[in-house]
């Protein structure tokens, strides 16, 4: 099995460590790769970048139970399509005659999509591993890896995909960046930069399907938290929204 990169790894502690612990390696891996100590200070920030990121994960109880039970997930050898076959079959079925109706730039549907007036794609309005019941998005999302998210979208419309649709798949940078929302975003979870009202307990990272063309690769994900889309290391774990072109009715 190959080396499961993680955010203990990049902190360079135990996953049992401490919050003492984990702030004080932050630190001094900060000081050691600052930018204005490298050479190379696109890598420098990069580092930077996830040596933030692993603190702020381990140091929020939520992200990091998420991270472990991911960690878990594949030191058992499942495999993202086993998972992900069960999150299919656990979404509420839609009904067959689902009702719309518009709510800010969206038509939303009570089967849990929802269609954006302005550039007519039709998004899920839960992210991978919740289910949608009562028209709200339930349960913790599923987090991938890039490629492991491009392949959960395969696995969906393989198994019947979802709302009557089997071409579903994640979305690129600049689609995922038409969710960006200033105004009517989830305060209280700190998910400022989307409708919560469409895509309600949205998770704050989601993957685009987008790579990195630049210096050292990767693929882009878009930061609702902060508003913006960044590039990253592929084998980080992060949520997925899929989409689809819809076609007219």
């Amino acid at each position: 099995m190959p080396k499961i990169r993680t955010h203990y790894d990049n902190l360079k502690v135990t996953r049992n460590a401490p919050d003492i612990v984990i702030k004080a390696a932050h630190k001094a891996l900060l000081q050691m790769h600052h930018p204005d100590k490298a050479s190379d200070k696109v890598a420098a920030e990069r580092i930077t970048r996830i040596l933030n990121e692993a603190r702020d994960v381990l140091l929020d109880p939520v992200k990091r139970k998420q991270h472990d039970d991911w960690i878990k997930e594949k030191e058992r050898h499942h495999h993202a399509h086993h998972h992900d076959g069960k999150s299919a079959h656990s979404q509420e079925k839609p009904g067959a005659n689902p009702k719309e109706t518009t709510l800010g730039n969206y038509i939303v549907s009570t089967n849990g999509t929802a269609i954006a007036t302005q550039t007519g794609l039709m998004w899920h309005r839960f992210a991978q591993g919740q289910r949608w019941h009562s028209d709200k998005a339930q349960g913790q999302a599923k987090i991938y890896t890039w490629q492991a998210a491009l392949d959960a979208a395969k696995v969906l419309n393989g198994q019947g995909g979802y709302a009557g649709f089997t071409d579903w798949r994640v979305p690129t940078i600049d689609e995922l960046k038409t969710l960006l929302d200033k105004q009517t975003g989830n305060k209280a979870a700190v998910v400022l930069f989307i409708d919560s009202q469409v895509f309600p307990d949205s998770p704050s990272w989601l993957w685009s399907s987008t790579p990195y063309a630049g210096y050292g690769g990767g693929a882009w994900f878009v930061h609702f938290a902060e508003g913006e889309a960044i590039n990253d290391d592929v084998n980080f774990a992060r949520a997925v929204r899929l989409v689809r072109d819809n076609k007219p009715r």
